[in-house]
Order: C-alpha cells, then structure tokens, then sequence
C-alpha cells in the first residue's frame, strides 16, 4: 500500500533549501547563500526577464494524474515536476517555449506553449521503458547495449511483499539467483547465491554468497538487510563475466544496489505498509499417543519381549491413551505475522533534492517468545554546488534484534524445539495437576519440556547499531566534453551484543498409573533438575571500515560513434574486534548477568583486519547501436596473501551485435522488434580465507609449558595460533564464460533471453584433510588445489499486454538448470577409484543409502524370498542378524572392501558396503519463477511463484 500526500504551495528555492538543510546540513555544501541560487521556477519572485505565468496538468492515457513528472523548458535544465494532483505551474521567459515531460516508465513528449497560459498533457505508458536503463559495476548502461549477462528486479514486484528482509524479497524474481530460507526464523536473513557456486575454502569470510554493493560501496549482506523495499531505486546481479569490474571479489556473482534520491519537484511525502502471515498449510502427521504405543508393543514383541514385561503397554494404558492425547506440536504452533512500515519524503530544487527516509520491521514466529524488529533511517542531499560542480552527503543506519528462549540441552540448536516437539510422544502429557512433567532419562533435545524452556526467563538475543556516512562530489571538466571526475568515501561502524542467560530448570518424576505404570500420572516422586546451560555469556564485537574511491569517467557521442571510459582506483580497510566472556553457575532468581554468576569465568578476544587496494579500467565502444564491445580490466591487492602474492590481475572482454539494426533484417523481418546476441569471457577470483594464513603466528598460553626442577608452576608459554603457514597461497581463479540472446517481438510486447554458460573455477583454495597423511600432526592451511567445472541454462520470457484502455497485464517467467563437475578435489586414498571417489562427478551425486526392495510381512514371505535367492545368506542376512518378519531387505550391491580397496563380489549379506546413490541429484537444480501482475486503472495485484526441483529418482 503506498500514498502521496501533497504539500502546501511555497516558494520552491525556500521550502526545499530549508528541508535539505534540516535533513543534512546540507547548506554547507551550498558554497554560496541561498540568494545566490539560480532563480527557481515553481512560485518564487519573479526575475526581471519573466513575462508569462504557465499552468498544466499531466495525466496517464486513463485520465489518472501523474505525480512527480519532471517539467523542463527544452534545451535548458530550468524546470519544476507535478504535484500529487498532476499540477504544474511556473513563469515562463516568453511564452514560446517547447516543454519536455518525461516520467519513469513513460514515453518522454515534447509539447509547443504557443502562447497558451494552461496546458493539459497525456503521457503515454511505455513498457520497454521500464528497463531502458540498467545498473552495472560503477555506472549504468541502456539494455539495448549491455553485452553481460545482468538480471534486474521488477521494483513493483516486490514493493510491498510482507517478509523480513530485502534478500527474502528476491525469492523467485530472476534467473540464476537462488534465495534460500530467510521465512522461518525471525531476524534470520535469506541466503542468496548465484548460478550455483562453489568454494572450497572453510575459513573465507565469503563462502558461496555474492558480492554486495550499494550505491558503489562494497558492504555486507547485513547491510543490504538493512535496506527496505522502499528505499532502492534497482536492483541489478552481475553474474558472468561482467563482474570481473570487482575482481578478487566478484567471482561469486555481484549484487549491485542503487537506492533512492531526491528529485525536483514539491515535497513527496509517501507511506508503504504491509501485514503478513505465515502459517502451516498441514502440521506433520505424528502417530498418537495409542498408535506409538502399540508400535512399541510390536517391536518389542518381535524382539521376544513377553507380555509380562514391564516395557509392554497393557490393555488399560492403550485405552487411556485413545482417549488422553496430547499433541505437542499443535498445541505449541501458532500463525506467525510480519509487519513492516516505510515512511519517505523527497522533494527540491533544480539546486537541492533530498531524501528521507524511516523503516519499522517486526516478525515474530510460529512458536512463541522468539520475535525480532528492526529499525533503520536513511537521509540524503544532492547539491549543485557550482556550474559543473555537485555533490552529495548520505547518512543512513539501523538499529535492530532478536530475541528467542535459550535451548542448550543436546547440541546447541534453534531447531531443536521443532525437533523435541516431534520427538515427544503423544501419550505424555505437558502437565499433571500444573507440575511439568519428567519425559526421559536422557541428555538431549528429546529430554528438555519445551514450554518450561519457553515461558522461562532463560534467552539468547542479538542487538545490532549500524551507522554508514558517504560524501561524494562530482565535477564536469570544462576543457573536454564528456569528462567527469567524481571522488567518494564511505565510513561504516558497527556494534553488535550478543547475549545468552541460560539456567536449571524442575521437572517431576511421578509414581505413574497403569497395570504397568505408563499413565503419567500419581504422587510426585522426585524433583527431577534440568540445566539449560547453567551460564551468562557475552558476544559483543565491533567493525569500523571505510572505502575511497576515486574515478575518471568519459562519455561522448561521435556521429554513430560511442565511447566511455572509466579508470579508477578504491582503498578498502576492515577491522573487527569481539570478545566472548562466559561466566557459569547462574544463581536462579539472580539478575540475569555475570554478578549473578558464581562458577568458572573464561574470556577471549579476536581482532581481525584486511585491506584491498584496486585500480580499474573499463572501455565501452558502440557503433550505430549495432555493433558492441566492452573491455575491462582490474588489479587487486589483498592482505589476506603474502606479498609476492598479495596482486592479482582480472581482465575480461564481452561484446554484443545487435542483427534487428542491420537494414537486411530491419527490412524484411518484421515480427522481430529487437534481435542481440552477444558473449562474454572473463577472469576473476575470490580471496576467499582468512588473513595472515601465510604468517606463522602465535599466542600466549598458560599451563603447558615444562617445568625443569622444582614444583613452582609452570610459566608462559608462546604456541602457534593458526594451521601450519602456507606462504604461496594466492587468489582462487574462475575464468567464466557466457552466451546470450536478447530478443523483443510484436511490437515489443513479448521478450525473450536466453543464456548459456561455463565456469572454470581452478586454483580453489582448499584444505586437504581426506587426502593428507595422518602422520603430519597438524592442521593443515589452505593451499590452491581444486578444480570444479559449473554450467547451466536460464531461459526468461515476458509478456505485456493490454486488454482494454483501463485493464493491462503482465507476465514474466523463467527457467534454469545447472550442475557441476569436479575435476580435483580433496579424496581420501580409501575412496580413490571406488563408487564413493567424487573425481568427475557432480558434488551432487544424490542420496546415499541402501535400496529397498521390500518388507517381510510373514514368515512366508522370508522363505519365498530366499528361496528364490539362494545366494543371500539368510542367518547373516542383515548387518549379521537373521532374517526375521518386520525387517526391511536390501540389494546385495557389493561385497566388503579389499586390501587394495576394491570391493568384493555380492557376499550374499546386506553392510555398509551396498549403500549407492539412490538419486540423481539430492539438491534442487531445475527451478520455475512465475510473476504474473494485472492492472485495472489505478489497482494492481501481482503475486510472487517459484518451483524449485532435483531429478526424479532412479
């Protein structure tokens, strides 16, 4: 839901310059009073030269105003935009002037004043214009033109889609871009990756995500979690050769995000809103409390357990369960609902625009006492300082966190209320005359009662507070046309708190009731104490990184003629400290910190830093729209390598020919409105471990150093604090290649793009651990050893049509696949030619297990089955067990391992050495995205599909 509220009319120079001064300072940047300011148009004094007072409307081909159309005298940049109502008014010099209107997504009109005071104007709504221009690395190119593979997001798609974070958004919008999770635990982002990466390495700060990048400055998917819908102008990911603009960093994909400015025009105030929910379509079918009963009963019957033993359930205790049921799931679920607000203003003069912005996000789930919200601002002013001369200052942030019960029974885990709620029979009730009740004997998840943990005070929570400023300024060299300088710089701070309070907990063991006492139920027997973590524990870290980049664009037009440059270089500088501090023996009815706390105390801390330093060439020629080229070039230097290792080179050429220009085709085809294919080959890379892995360093230890005479403690010792150094590790590589059609028919209505590729990723730091010796004693570093081959399809179609003047549509679905193969991976000696040695395989084999042929159901179907099997071993049948009614069977695949790890013949037994892939695949490798919208004058609905799927099985 998004509205536009107009402002009441004053003179434009004041109200704007006032605005943009209290968002920003921004006068300061101004260089010279307001009154110095060229004379706005839009209700101000009249200057000397003004004769004529203009008035008029603008309205869309349904008679609907268009806010926010920008109004310009031709040929000059003196101009003004449409209120909320689709009015303009401004003086004019003479009154003989030719008006230009243009408007996102419309087709651009020139009308002739003629001497007319009013003027009433309709814009026409151009399709392709929404995509005319697309955001690539450090600048932006037309789409006729762009020879890379760039997939774009359809703004209006996502506005207002209720989910927690912008990554989530993009579930199911492009091709090539896969989104995972980020829907089910509140606060937790969605994983984005690009054509199926891979990496290798265990230490790097990456891992398989893409890059990201906002407004030209590289920031982390935290940041990029912190932007809303409605604060980004585009979205754009780079996923082929296109990225090697970033080098080191791009070979996982890039997302490059541009966000929203000020533009000329009076004050725009809007509100965005939307409320979801989220809900199980069907909860998963459990047995009930009398069906697990009576499945233990058999199995423990089959296992000659008689009737008399107390493990049996008797005929009194099935039937209280029949009518005494307890499912825990059900009882523990709930919808879960997501809110979200965005509140903006923009507006400004031909001088000044500016643009504000505030965003409120909340979630919580589908189990209680876990929720999470998040608070974030963004502000920003362009200024034209002078003639040629502009620049601009933004500072946005957030403030946001969760909060969930605090689950350390078992392995520490999120999920493993989800799993304790499945794993608890239904038979046990939750409590017995208000006393939480003693479930099992055991340690783990399947031990703890979920609702005591849930309604007590025990938590982990997490807050973050994140500022970023950027300044820019840009100025146009007066001796060249076309020749720009622009130098920016971003400061980005972070704070984050981490925090776990976790204590005991009382269970009660009962007398219990029944024939064989399996009815909860009776007098309490013991108070059963549980610890759920019995500690306090700090997480706080902090980060503090900048970025400078300074740039020297070119662009001009000669004739049919086109070319643009860019040569820059960017400075990049990370640091993080954290300090994790646990204090144990929580004292239960303590405050909730360390003074509470009476038990071991442990503190340590980790400070981390890497820099970048790059410098960047990109050549862009076309000619007549026709013929296309693009050449790029950049040298990294990372501190994550040795110095003689530290720079890489990343260079990459795509080119483009555009056929629906040449006249043969232009002439005779004319169902083909636009017909492009184009290629690209590029050579990136990834830093993808940690810093100073080449550098033997080392820390200092207490308690492990000899003692040599006496019995005085023993003193300081210095160990090594990494694995063993390797100095030559360098960049991993991936040389990437692509193929592509671009293709537009009837009259533009229908589009299509089509593109295949390869990527080469070799060099892959990796660290051997299957494949080394056991005899070398320590851990090993990383070191440039794999090579994985990845490929794959993506097919996008589109379709904008319009069924009467008030009713459009739109469509727009794609396709993918894509798989990989290893070339040289890390392979323990064991597996080395065996079934299980992934050497030229996908690293998705599939599912590995034992293939089923059936399940002896009598006595009978055991001898027919061996009978007809003679060879099959029926007393060792199955891992040395008999075969016995109840029992699964198996395929006799192979026989056991030789000594020169080859496998036997079929032994006639079912081991560990009959497992096989099951499955081709176990991961999803087709994937669907289906985005229909229809428009009915001012009313939209679109909706958001996406199907993802692996191969069917063997």
């Amino acid at each position: 839901m998004a509205s536009s509220l107009p402002s009441r009319r004053r003179p434009a120079g004041a109200t704007h310059s006032r605005l943009a001064a209290a968002l920003l300072a921004s006068s300061a940047l101004l260089g010279a009073p307001a009154a110095q300011a060229a004379p706005a148009i839009g209700g101000g004094g009249k200057p000397a030269n003004v004769l004529v007072a203009f008035k008029g409307r603008v309205v869309d081909a349904k008679g609907q105003p268009l806010p926010g159309v920008t109004v310009l005298i031709k040929g000059t940049k003196t101009g003004t935009s449409t209120d909320a109502n689709g009015v303009f008014n401004f003086n004019l010099p003479t009154g003989k002037e030719v008006l230009v209107f243009s408007f996102v997504g419309y087709k651009t009109k020139e009308m002739a004043v003629d001497g007319r005071s009013t003027l009433d104007v309709s814009l026409e709504e151009d399709a392709a214009a929404l995509d005319d221009v697309v955001v690539v690395g450090y600048g932006t190119q037309t789409r006729a033109t762009l020879t890379g593979a760039v997939a774009t997001v359809d703004m209006k798609q996502i506005q207002d889609l209720p989910v927690g974070s912008l990554s989530a958004t993009l579930q199911g919008q492009m091709p090539g871009v896969s989104v995972a999770g980020g829907t089910s635990r509140p606060g937790n982002a969605a994983q984005i990756t690009v054509r199926n990466p891979n990496s290798l390495a265990k230490d790097g700060p990456q891992g398989t995500g893409p890059l990201y990048v906002i407004d030209n400055v590289v920031r982390s998917q935290d940041d990029f979690n912190l932007l809303d819908q409605s604060e980004v102008e585009s979205i754009s990911v780079l996923k082929d050769a296109s990225a090697a603009i970033y080098g080191a960093r791009g070979g996982q994909g890039v997302i490059l995000v541009t966000t929203r400015r000020g533009k000329v025009g009076a004050p725009q105030l809007s509100y965005s809103g939307s409320v979801g929910v989220a809900d199980a379509t069907r909860l998963p079918s459990m047995m009930s409390g009398v069906q697990h009963a009576q499945y233990l009963n058999d199995y423990n019957t089959v296992g000659g357990m008689q009737p008399s033993n107390a493990a049996i359930y008797t005929q009194d205790e099935l039937d209280y369960f029949a009518q005494n049921n307890t499912n825990w799931l059900k009882e523990a679920w709930q919808p879960a609902v997501t809110q979200r607000h965005a509140l903006n203003m923009s507006g400004g003069t031909d001088r000044v625009t500016y643009f504000a912005s505030g965003t409120y996000n909340r979630q919580n789930a589908n189990f209680d006492n876990i929720n999470s919200d998040r608070w974030t601002y963004r502000a920003s002013a362009d200024v034209k300082v002078a003639r040629g001369l502009k620049a601009a200052l933004s500072v946005s942030g957030g403030l946001g966190g969760s909060r969930m019960y605090f689950l350390k029974q078992g392995q520490e885990s999120a999920e493993n209320d989800m799993k304790s709620l499945l794993y608890t029979p239904q038979f046990a009730p939750m409590y017995v005359n208000g006393l939480p009740v003693y479930l099992s004997t055991g340690t783990g998840f399947d031990a703890f009662h979920f609702f005591e943990v849930q309604k007590s005070d025990n938590f982990t929570s997490q807050r973050n507070t994140t500022l970023n400023v950027q300044a820019s300024a840009e100025y146009e060299l007066p001796f060249l046309k076309g020749l720009r300088a622009r130098v920016v710089f971003n400061k980005n701070m972070n704070n984050a708190f981490g925090k776990q309070y976790g204590t005991k907990y009382n269970v009660y063991q009962l007398t219990m009731l029944g024939d064989h006492k399996h009815i909860y139920g009776g007098d309490v027997l013991k108070t059963v104490t549980l610890n759920n973590g019995d500690r306090v524990r700090l997480n706080p870290s902090y980060s503090d990184n900048y970025q400078l980049n300074g740039y020297l664009t070119y662009d001009n037009q000669f004739g049919k003629h086109h070319v643009a440059a860019l040569a820059f270089f960017e400075q990049q500088e990370t640091f993080t400290d954290a300090t994790t501090a646990m204090q144990e023996g929580v004292i239960i009815g303590g405050l909730q910190n360390m003074s509470s706390a009476t038990g071991t105390q442990t503190t340590t801390e980790t400070q981390t830093e890497a820099g970048l330093l790059s410098y960047v060439g990109r050549f862009n020629y076309d000619y007549a729209n026709k013929y296309l080229l693009e050449f790029t070039i950049r040298r990294d230097g990372s501190t994550r390598f040795a110095p003689e290792y530290r720079f890489g080179t990343f260079p990459a050429v795509s080119a483009g020919w555009v056929i629906s220009e040449e006249p043969f085709f232009k002439n005779n085809i004319r169902v083909v409105d636009f017909l492009k294919v184009r290629g690209s080959l590029g050579f990136l890379g990834t830093d993808n471990t940690k810093s100073y892995n080449w550098q033997t360093n080392y820390s200092v230890a207490t308690g492990k150093s000899p003692v040599f005479g006496g019995n005085g403690d023993r003193p300081l010792v210095f160990m090594a604090n990494n694995a063993l150094a390797n100095r030559a590790a360098r960049w991993d590589n991936i040389t990437k290649y692509n193929a592509g059609i671009d293709a537009r028919f009837l009259d533009n209505r229908l589009s299509l793009t089509v593109d295949g590729y390869y990527d080469h990723a070799y060099n892959m730091l990796t660290a051997l651990s299957g494949s080394a010796p056991l005899l070398i004693g320590a851990a090993l570093p990383s070191e440039n050893f794999g090579i994985i081959n990845g490929f794959g399809t993506e097919v996008s179609v589109g379709w904008n049509g319009r069924i009467t003047n008030d009713l459009a549509f739109r469509l727009n679905t794609f396709f993918t696949w894509n798989d990989n193969k290893q070339v040289r991976v890390d392979v323990p000696r064991g597996q080395v030619g065996t079934f299980l040695d992934p050497t030229g395989q996908s690293t998705d084999q599939g599912v590995l297990g034992y293939r089923y042929l059936g399940m002896f159901r009598t006595p009978g179907d055991v001898d027919a089955f061996f009978a007809a099997n003679p060879k099959l071993n029926r007393q060792k049948y199955l891992f040395g067990q008999p075969a016995q009614p109840g029992m699964l069977y198996y395929e006799d695949i192979r026989g056991l391992k030789n000594a020169d790890g080859s496998y036997g013949e079929p032994d006639g037994v079912i081991t560990d050495a009959d497992v096989e892939y099951l499955t081709p695949k176990a991961s999803n490798h087709y994937s669907v995205g289906f985005n229909p919208s229809i428009t009915y004058k001012s009313l939209s609905v679109s909706a958001t599909m996406g199907i993802a799927w692996a191969a069917r099985p063997r």
